[in-house]
């Protein structure tokens, strides 16, 4: 299936799982779900991944599309239902492991893509701030590139404890509790045009993979396997 773009009916599902967030809703809206929601979205990450993968045959990459169910053991009788979609192109990974990932996430009213980590751990945000001790040229490198474009913004939970040590132009990487470098739009219907989101994933995760190449070694994912 091609992906062809997101749609207004796309949009009308997503504010209706916001504001009755309940199975029997659920129920009698599911095949709008599937039709508007669900198909899209694995079309349009199976799609960005095989672009992705074919113009980075060597990248061990593993492409997932989250679930609309709540864990049941959370929902406490109360949304059962995700509120927004989204895919990851992540490591493979072993549970429990922290990893940096792309993602696409598409809400009610915004939608956002990008590549940081998923909940990483206090040992490796360490290990880069010993990255950034031992050869700040690295970074600093990336943050200056970063810097050339406007499509993506560092954005993150900072340490309340301000960390000192780093070169002036890393201290809000240093400073990072969990980041990731992301573009958000408020404009929905810019996910209505298939090829053109496509293309747009694609040419942005490709920007954002010499900051995956420089993460995926701090992180847990990405550390030797130890041998019995």
């Amino acid at each position: 299936m091609a992906f062809e773009g997101f749609s207004e009916q796309t949009i009308d599902f997503l504010y209706g799982i916001f504001f009755q967030n309940e199975r029997l809703w659920f129920a009698a809206h599911k095949d709008e779900y599937l039709t508007h929601l669900q198909r899209p979205m694995k079309a349009l990450a199976d799609e960005t991944f095989q672009r992705l993968t074919a113009l980075y045959p060597r990248k061990d990459l593993v492409c997932r599309v989250a679930r609309i169910y709540r864990d049941a053991r959370r929902c406490r009788g109360i949304n059962f239902y995700k509120e927004s979609l989204w895919f990851t192109l992540q490591p493979p990974a072993e549970p429990g492991q922290d990893y940096p990932c792309f993602w696409f996430e598409l809400g009610r009213e915004t939608w956002s893509y990008g590549m940081g980590f998923w909940m990483p751990s206090a040992a490796t945000m360490a290990r880069l701030r010993t990255a950034i001790d031992a050869a700040p040229q690295q970074l600093g490198r990336l943050h200056a590139r970063l810097l050339t474009q406007a499509e993506f913004l560092l954005e993150g939970e900072r340490y309340a404890r301000f960390k000192t040590g780093a070169p002036p132009d890393l201290a809000g990487w240093y400073n990072m509790k969990a980041f990731s470098l992301q573009h958000e739009s408020i404009d929905v219907t810019e996910t209505f045009d298939g090829p053109a989101l496509v293309e747009r994933l694609v040419n942005g995760f490709s920007f954002l993979m010499p900051y995956y190449d420089y993460f995926l070694p701090l992180s847990q994912a990405g550390q030797p396997r130890q041998v019995p």
